[in-house]
Formats: structure tokens, C-alpha cells, sequence
């Protein structure tokens, strides 16, 4: 069963699809629903380090959206932004019920991690399909920063593992 913070898009494969135009809408879409995403878990996490982290990524994904937007304007002036009601690869919703635990925290950056992941190919592929070199550079440094923020998320899903595994272990005791 899907968790209810995590709902399933369609398949990376569908990505060519779509238009330029709708594949934007969906990178602004989910831009926005990381951003809200992040910004709830702050709310839940009582690591410091951590909830400092995630709320790092949030304004990176503020940013994000910032410049796709920019985007969006240059290559579609005087359009509003068509936000596509399917969508690619898991979107995170922002997280409605209270955390209990490590483990709670553990799937949530699992599922951020995903998350990640599918963005980082999802603008690998548009880098495939947009016409000049610039925008071409632009999806592959936004790719490029969606694997930075899958990696900082990894590197903190192992110390949360970590620290799992010995907080069980010192409850085990002689």
C-alpha cells in the first residue's frame, strides 16, 4: 500500500509524452509540493541538525521553483503557469500525522530520497528534449542539484540508521 504522503505519478518513461510546456508545469508542481513537503517535516523532526537540513532543502526547492518559473516566462511569455494534473514519480505531500520515532523519520527521508532521484532524471530527460545549449546546461545543473540534495539526504538516512541500530542496542543492555 502507498503511504498517504506519498502518491505515485506516472512512469519516468512517459516523460516524452508531453509537451515542453507541460513538462515545466510538472517540474514547477513538484518543485512546490517538495518545498511544502519539507517545510512540514521541519515542523515534526526534533533533531536540530537534521530539522536545520531539511529546512535547507526547502528553500532550495523555493529557489528551484523561482527559476523554473523565470523559465517558463522566457519560453511562454504572458502565459500563466499550466500546472498538468498528472504528474512524474512520486510527489510528496506534506506529512499530516505525527511522527513516532526514528523510524517514522527513516521512511520519510527514504521517500525523499526517491523523490529526489526521480527529479534528478526527470530534468536529465528534459536536458534531452530542450533546443539550446543553455537551456540544456540549466536542466542538467537542476538535475545535478536534485542528486545533491538525494545524496545529503542519504547521508543522513545512514546516521539515522546508525543511530537506530545503537539506540536499540543500549535498550538490549546484560
Amino acid at each position: 500500500m502507498v503511504p498517504p504522503e506519498l502518491e505515485e505519478g506516472l512512469p519516468l518513461e512517459r516523460i516524452r509524452g508531453f509537451s515542453l510546456e507541460e513538462l515545466l508545469g510538472m517540474a514547477i508542481k513538484a518543485e512546490i509540493g517538495a518545498r511544502e513537503f519539507y517545510k512540514s517535516l521541519t515542523e515534526k523532526v526534533e533533531i536540530q541538525e537534521l530539522k536545520e537540513k531539511i529546512g535547507w532543502l526547502a528553500d532550495e526547492e523555493k529557489k528551484h521553483e523561482e527559476l523554473l518559473r523565470r523559465i517558463y516566462g522566457t519560453m511562454f511569455p504572458g502565459k500563466d503557469v499550466v500546472f498538468p494534473k498528472e504528474h512524474i514519480g512520486p510527489e510528496l505531500k506534506p506529512v499530516a500525522r505525527e511522527l513516532h520515532g526514528v523510524q517514522d523519520i527513516i521512511d520519510l527521508i527514504r521517500w525523499a530520497m526517491k523523490a529526489e532521484e526521480i527529479a534528478a532524471k526527470f530534468y536529465a530527460e528534459l536536458e534531452n528534449m530542450v533546443d539550446t545549449e543553455d537551456k540544456k546546461r540549466l536542466m542538467r545543473y537542476l538535475s545535478d542539484m536534485e542528486w545533491g540534495h538525494y545524496y545529503n539526504l542519504k547521508a543522513e538516512y545512514e546516521l539515522l540508521l546508525d543511530w537506530e541500530m545503537y539506540s536499540q542496542m543500549m535498550h538490549v543492555g546484560p
